[in-house]
């Protein structure tokens, strides 16, 4: 097969950025490198339109695949990523002894995100998360003179360690029982000999090493502490980029390359959706710091992604993808709120965001739509995301997961709109309007109209998603 090069220009362009950030940090005398987040996120949108225009097809003999899933989860990370710059521009004079490779790592990070997303062979697959992972352990501990940072990033690089272990057992048993590590010559030994033993073990340590990245049940521990002792931008990286890069990864490996042994991981996955469902959304009650709550929530964004990956469907493939775009649109958006208010209070408790919508109702209004949305409210695009991922289940016959998705849709509301009455209903310790510039204003308008408009008119974007959804089963 042919190398083809070009067709990982866009990959090279993010990487060249984030060389040419690192080198420049050795001239530039020190200060702030708001110039460097405004760089990255023009480098986005660059990388975003020349990706546009690339042809499907496959690179590095086989290796790398650009395809319609792909194209769709890199113009989503490239997204996540041009928000995260803008909030890291809001953040930047938080992180004392600030250092400019911070940019440049972020950048680091997208690139495996994306060779993530094109990734046609379990090596490449694990070369590409393996940079990711790198990447966002430096990234989780930058701040590294609280005590807290260190601890999380103490705790994320065991437990991502435990968690790649499992991954390389999985993949051996995998390659040891077919004899290939590209997923389609996988799926067609597959198809042609069935599984057996040694191929359930494989595929089951390779889930549950799936499971750490996207901070699903069993491997959800280090979420909390990571989430609260990371710098915000990269917390929101966590929550948004890395779920959405674990995912498209589990949709390579379990629907296309082990699609024909559904039956085999049926119950593993079902199991991991119900145990995040319900632990993440009981556990998110009793929070105080918005960021821990925000981590066990997303434990529980986990179960109802791993249950359309359980449904194994046209449909429900597609509400993972729709879901995984609200997401990011929801979180980035708190996010950036959250920033704003940080640095005007220093603080992420609930009991400190009381009076908010006094002080700024612009801020209050982004995170009660985000929230909101992440809860599964109509007419918000969250609901809309919810509403097809159990219809997904309903439509396999997985009652089961269906009712629990419902009843912890219904814990979610609780939690979240304990935040929103501390924000519209109790009075204000402090009563000093918080000041929001107008460029963020714009932007925190725009993200909060899309979250609507995705809930109250989600057809174009459900047409998209399904028909992508839909080459995985023809």
């Amino acid at each position: 097969m042919e190398m083809n090069i070009g067709r990982l220009i866009p990959e090279f362009i993010m990487l060249g950025g984030a060389f040419v950030l690192l080198i420049l940090e050795f001239f530039i005398p020190k200060g702030p490198r708001k110039w460097a987040g405004v760089f990255g996120i023009c480098l986005s949108v660059v990388t975003a339109v020349v990706l546009s225009t690339q042809g499907y097809g496959s690179a590095l003999s086989g290796l790398f695949i650009h395809d319609a899933i792909s194209l769709y989860f890199k113009l989503l990370f490239l997204l996540v990523t041009a928000l995260i710059f803008y909030m890291t521009i809001l953040y930047e004079k938080n992180i004392e002894n600030w250092r400019g490779e911070f940019y440049s790592l972020m950048l680091f990070c997208t690139v495996g995100f994306m060779f993530l997303a094109s990734s046609s062979d379990f090596i490449g697959f694990y070369v590409s998360l393996e940079l990711v992972a790198i990447t966002l352990y430096i990234l989780a501990t930058f701040t590294r003179e609280k005590s807290k940072s260190v601890e999380a990033g103490l705790k994320y690089i065991v437990t991502g360690a435990l968690s790649s272990g499992f991954l390389l057992y999985g993949i051996s048993f995998i390659y040891g029982t077919t004899g290939q590590t590209g997923f389609t010559e996988v799926a067609a030994l597959v198809i042609n000999n069935g599984g057996n033993g040694y191929l359930a073990i494989g595929l089951a340590l390779t889930v549950l090493g799936l499971t750490f990245k996207v901070s699903g049940m069993p491997f959800h521990v280090w979420a909390p502490d990571i989430y609260e002792g990371s710098p915000t931008p990269i917390t929101a990286l966590l929550a948004a980029g890395s779920k959405a890069a674990g995912f498209v990864v589990i949709i390579r490996i379990l629907l296309t390359a082990l699609g024909s042994v559904r039956a085999e991981w049926l119950v593993l996955v079902s199991v991991i959706s119900g145990a995040s469902l319900i632990f993440g959304n009981l556990a998110a009650m009793p929070q105080k710091n918005i960021k821990r709550m925000i981590a066990y929530a997303g434990v529980g964004s986990a179960g109802y992604l791993f249950m359309a990956v359980a449904a194994a469907s046209t449909l429900g493939t597609g509400a993972l993808m729709y879901y995984l775009t609200t997401y990011v649109f929801a979180i980035t958006g708190s996010f950036i709120a959250l920033v704003i208010f940080y640095n005007s209070e220093g603080s992420y408790t609930i009991e400190s965001l009381a009076g908010l919508a006094r002080r700024s109702p612009l801020l209050a209004i982004t995170i009660f739509i985000g929230f909101l949305s992440l809860a599964g409210v109509p007419p918000l695009g969250g609901f809309i995301a919810k509403f097809y991922i159990i219809a997904a289940a309903v439509q396999q016959g997985l009652w089961a997961l269906a009712v629990i998705g419902v009843l912890m849709a219904v814990v979610a509301m609780y939690y979240f709109l304990i935040v929103i009455r501390s924000m519209y209903l109790r009075p204000a310790i402090n009563t000093e309007k918080i000041r929001v510039d107008n460029y963020t204003r714009i932007l925190l308008y725009g993200i909060n109209a899309v979250t609507v408009l995705l809930g109250m008119y989600p057809g174009p974007l459900t047409d998209w998603v399904m028909a992508i959804a839909d080459t995985l089963f023809v």
